[in-house]
Parts: structure tokens; sequence; C-alpha cells
């Protein structure tokens, strides 16, 4: 980087100091928390008191947003992760948001910038999209587990029963309503996929929770509205890390039992709990990958790179469950630190196409898809053309 860059940069660290070291006094309460926003919106979310610059968006962007902020070089912003949701409410202040036992968001823009795992839900004024890799939610399961299809269209194979026809939407939420008598119909491994290793055994199927913008665009591509009882939840704890929604609030008996790390995410934890058990069925990103879990595929698709890809430029051939995910934009108002990661990220002004180059990779090493290949003669960064708000 040349000396005007490094002087840039330098030059924004100084406009954004106040803003940092008056970081601690953003928790007190809601009058002097809008009161620090009103101020500088670098002072964004403090959790339990220690976290300074943070900020909301996907839990399954939470690892690769660590590794590009740490690409970036500059400092003094943290990513929080917790839900796609939560990043959209406190870039619009639409609604509260808690971290840490405290509230944030409630009626307060208090950021500028959310990574999310699918779009905005609808588009507001001076708002835009940033589509920047391609993800898919996969099914995951245990390496061991020798069913590797599952199917949601007719014709059903042989030796699986013929309701439901959509052996996914089936297991997860039924008839998409959660009722108890749909929900049965597909609750064992013989009833949901052919050639399993346990086809007696029960299903033991796990989610992200509502705010998971993972979860929201599982249920618009499944046509799910109420998941099945027995499916259980991982939510993000900003103390205990990833827990059960049955556990109190604070623990976590996934950290407790071993099963996950305090310091993962839901989406690491949920592919940790599918590598630990052959009849777990569990819906996460790319992320979740480890050396004893494996992604099923959904119709004779597997949710490979190149299947994945085809999303930009051949969505009828894609893997079912394929996404783009997003660095996506507030109306404007952007803080010195936000603006400079921003234009880092998306290789805007003072930056170029080199560093977009340096943030796509810091989503390939976690697992996530480059829209274009670096082995396309017409390879360029971030080439996964336009989002909803433009």
């Amino acid at each position: 980087m040349n000396m005007e860059m490094n002087m840039n940069k330098m030059g924004k660290l100084v406009l954004s100091a106040l803003s940092v070291l008056g970081i601690t006094a953003c928790a007190a309460s809601s009058t002097e928390q809008a009161e620090v926003v009103g101020e500088s919106q670098d002072a964004l979310v403090t959790c339990n008191g220690t976290v300074a610059g943070g900020f909301f968006g996907s839990d399954t962007l939470y690892n690769a947003m660590q590794d590009a902020l740490a690409g970036w070089g500059v400092g003094g912003l943290t990513y929080l992760g917790t839900g796609s949701s939560n990043g959209e409410r406190c870039l619009r202040g639409s609604a509260a948001v808690t971290c840490g036992g405290v509230t944030y968001c409630n009626g307060t823009s208090e950021q500028m910038l959310a990574p999310m795992s699918r779009d905005f839900s609808t588009c507001q004024a001076g708002e835009k999209s940033n589509p920047v890799a391609l993800d898919a939610v996969a099914l995951w399961t245990k390496s061991t587990q020798t069913a590797t299809n599952v199917t949601t269209v007719a014709p059903v194979p042989a030796g699986l029963p013929s309701l439901p026809v959509d052996k996914v939407k089936g297991a997860f939420c039924g008839d998409g309503s959660g009722s108890a008598a749909s929900c049965a119909l597909t609750d064992t491994w013989g009833e949901f996929a052919v050639g399993s290793s346990s086809p007696s055994n029960a299903l033991k199927l796990y989610r992200r929770d509502d705010v998971s913008g993972t979860t929201e665009v599982f249920k618009q591509k499944t046509g799910c509205n109420t998941f099945c009882a027995s499916v259980k939840v991982v939510v993000d704890d900003t103390v205990a890390g990833p827990r059960l929604s049955t556990d109190a609030a604070g623990t976590s008996s996934l950290v407790s039992a071993g099963t996950c790390a305090a310091s993962d995410s839901a989406t690491v934890c949920l592919g940790k709990i599918a590598a630990s058990d052959v009849n777990v069925v569990a819906y996460a990103g790319l992320d979740a990958s480890n050396a004893n879990n494996k992604r099923l595929s959904v119709d004779g698709v597997a949710p490979s790179t190149a299947n994945v890809r085809a999303l930009v430029t051949s969505p009828s051939t894609a893997y079912k469950y394929s996404r783009f995910v997003y660095l996506n934009e507030g109306n404007g108002g952007y803080t010195a630190l936000q603006e400079d990661f921003l234009a880092w990220a998306l290789g805007r002004a003072p930056y170029g196409p080199s560093e977009a180059e340096l943030f796509e990779d810091a989503f390939e090493n976690n697992g996530f898809i480059r829209c274009k290949a670096k082995s396309d003669p017409s390879y360029a960064p971030l080439a996964c053309g336009a989002g909803l708000c433009l």
C-alpha cells in the first residue's frame, strides 16, 4: 500500500479515536446509549462492557469476518455475529437486539454495514445490497452415515413412503405447519433417505434459531413455516457460547458436554453436533464442515463448488439450497472505521481490486465460494451480480 493510503488510514483512526474511547458508556442505559451513538456511530455495541466497536450480522459469516477484519488490519471494529436479522435491525434501528444482557438498536441505528447470509427482507431508501460470495444451506450428518442423498421431488425413491414427497420439508416441518401428525410421517432415517446405515433409528434434527439468515433462507426454500417440535435449536450466547434454546441463558449443555467449544459460532457447533451422531441431520452453512461430518446431496445434486456456483450462471441446475452471502450497507452516514473497512472489502477508493480479492480470500478460506473462479480468464473479485437493493 502506498504512503497516501497509509495516511488515509491514520487519519481515519484519529477521527474515530474519541468514539472508541467512549465505548463503555454505551451500555449504561438506553438514554445514554442513544447520546453516545448520536455523537459517533463508531461506538456501536458493547457486550458485557468488553467489546469495542462491535457490530452485528450473520453468525454463518463469523469466522470469515474475523479473518477479513484481520486482513484489513486497521482495528477498532469487532464482529459479533449472532444473526443476520440482528445485523439488519441494528443497521435500521428497527427493533431491539439483546447482547450480553444489554438491549441495543431499539429505535436507534447503531451500525451502517451488516454482513448477512441473506439479502435485505425489503429495501429502504439509500440501502445497498452487496452479494460478495456464495454459500449453501447444507444438510449435515456424521461422515459414517451411509445415506448420501435426500429427495424433495417426485418420483419418491423405491423403499421410501410415498408421502410426503419432499423429505427435507417433511422431516423438519411436516406439511409446513409443524403439526405432530405430518411430522410423524418422516421421523426415521428409513422414511427420510435411501441407503441409511440406521433406517429404524429416529432422526435427530438440529437447526439455527429464528434470527438466523440461514433459517430464513431454509424456510423460503423449503416452505417451512413452523418446525416440528422435535427439532432442536442452537442459539448464540455471548456468555456461554453456542447453546440449545432449552438451556438457561449463560449456560450451555453443548459446551459442558464437550460437543462444542465456547468460542464456536453456532454454525461451527452445528457441524460438530452432526459429526457426533450418525442419526443427526442439521442444516447449516458450508462453514460447518469438519473432518467427521458430511453433506447430503439433494435430488442427486451435491453442494459442491461447481453446483453452488451455478447459482450465478445457471440457477436451474444449481444445488437446491444455494444462496449468496452479503456485505450490506445502510443509508449513509458512515463513520471513519466503517467507511474504511467497507472500501477495503469492496475495492472502493482509496483501495482497489487487490484488496477486494483479499476480502474474497477470507471468505474462500472459510468454506465459502467465489462467485467467479480465479482460474476463469474473465475473473474479477466479487463478480456476484446485483442484490435486491440497488
